[in-house]
């Protein structure tokens, strides 16, 4: 008898302890859910349509330096117990988090139109009718959504849904076009086949690695009420959800070179990337890539418009927490500023997002710095600064936003 029980406890046991490292990486599974949106997967599909394999290591590099701010967003929340915009007023002073938070919400609402109308042709895609008509539907079911109470654990339930169907379809996509491995372990050694690629790479780099994304952690964990106690269990938890948003981020990436690179014309965004699919692996390539982009344009449309008007609200000194009326009725104005560009301007709005990230671009710098000041402060984190190898990398991908920043400025003296 007892004998016979062992296999049924067994599976009992490994089922809780799956469904407990499941909750334990919510918070990080919320992020990659608001970045692996529509402009992650265009700028992979145009790496992978333009250059092959060849940008292959830039989503690696990027998810490395997203991993360790998130790491370091996490601890600070962790260990302190309050967000990163109350940590700042307690050591710099309230004029910076106000400018964190303004700025942080405006790089966000840049963000905002592209999710609204990325809901909109993905949806469009799958069963057709006007992308204006779906952006209107989707924006207002969202606002709904907003105002449900208790909404932390509804967005944690619906992130999981959406980052498990975004698996499901961009690797199923992958595994039906193939991958040449030889080609693909040679996009791995960084390179840039010319000047073009790296401006390319860095914007590729900003959609992955979000600092104002990685900055949410704080909050994120303080949702959840974990203490001291739990900091190396759970702050080692994010990088499994940050990883995945790598994983399907290459996925993608990989999935372009093997179908459009070398074809006649190239792919510039991803109606066209499930278009080209279905020649070459059938209506089931293209309708489980569709399905992908849908997914990934819901969560970033609910999420992203969180994450911003949080910022903003934390920024002055207001409750932060997601059922709190400020976080609420801001999220429902990037809502509704995304929907009006897409009503307006009657398509994908390319040319304003460039112009609004660009204006947006000082909260990348400064929110950087006060998430690697204070994970370094003894001060504010005790024992649980820093050690030398996160500094490393935190100080690099840090030139990386630099890098990222100059872009945004070079791209609006090139549109200018």
């Amino acid at each position: 008898m007892l004998w016979n029980m062992r296999p049924r406890l067994s599976s009992i046991a490994v089922v809780d302890t799956l469904s407990s490292k499941l909750r334990a990486i919510g918070p990080a599974l919320v992020l990659a859910a608001v970045i692996v949106g529509p402009g992650s997967i265009a700028l992979s599909t145009i790496a992978g349509s333009l250059y092959g394999y060849q940008l292959l290591w830039v989503p690696i590099v990027a998810t490395v330096f997203m991993i360790t701010y998130t790491w370091m967003a996490a601890r600070i929340g962790i260990v302190t117990g309050e967000t990163l915009f109350q940590v700042t007023r307690e050591k710099f002073g309230s004029g910076l988090s106000i400018t964190g938070g303004i700025f942080g919400f405006l790089a966000i609402l840049a963000f905002q139109a592209g999710n609204n109308a990325g809901i909109g042709f993905a949806t469009n895609a799958l069963v057709g009718y006007d992308v204006r008509i779906w952006a209107g539907v989707f924006s207002l079911a969202a606002i709904g959504f907003l105002w449900l109470p208790n909404l932390y654990d509804k967005i944690e339930l619906l992130v999981k849904l959406v980052v498990g169907v975004m698996l499901v379809a961009f690797v199923g996509t992958l595994l039906l076009v193939g991958v040449d491995p030889r080609l693909g372990a040679a996009g791995l050694v960084p390179s840039y086949p010319d000047i073009d690629a790296v401006f390319l790479s860095l914007g590729m780099a900003a959609t992955t690695f979000s600092i104002a994304a990685a900055a949410y952690q704080t909050y994120l964990v303080r949702e959840k009420e974990w203490g001291p106690d739990r900091i190396g269990e759970k702050s080692s938890d994010s990088i499994l959800g940050i990883a995945l948003l790598g994983l399907i981020v290459t996925v993608i990436l990989l999935t372009s070179a093997s179908v459009i690179h070398g074809q006649t014309d190239p792919v510039f965004d991803a109606v066209g990337m499930a278009s080209q699919l279905e020649p070459v692996a059938g209506p089931g390539a293209f309708y489980l890539f569709s399905l992908g982009f849908f997914f990934a344009s819901l969560s970033s449309l609910v999420v992203n418009a969180i994450l911003g008007a949080t910022l903003l609200v934390d920024g002055f000194g207001r409750d932060p927490s997601m059922d709190g009326r400020p976080v609420k009725r801001w999220a429902t104005v990037a809502i509704l500023f995304g929907l009006g560009v897409v009503l307006v301007f009657r398509g994908s709005p390319v040319e304003l997002l460039r112009i609004a990230q660009a204006v947006a671009v000082i909260a990348f710098p400064v929110i950087g710095f006060l998430i690697l000041a204070i994970a370094n402060d003894e001060a504010v984190m005790g024992p649980h600064t820093n050690g030398r190898i996160v500094n490393t990398l935190g100080l690099v991908g840090y030139l990386a936003i630099i890098g990222i920043v100059c872009n945004y400025l070079y791209e609006v003296i090139q549109f200018i």
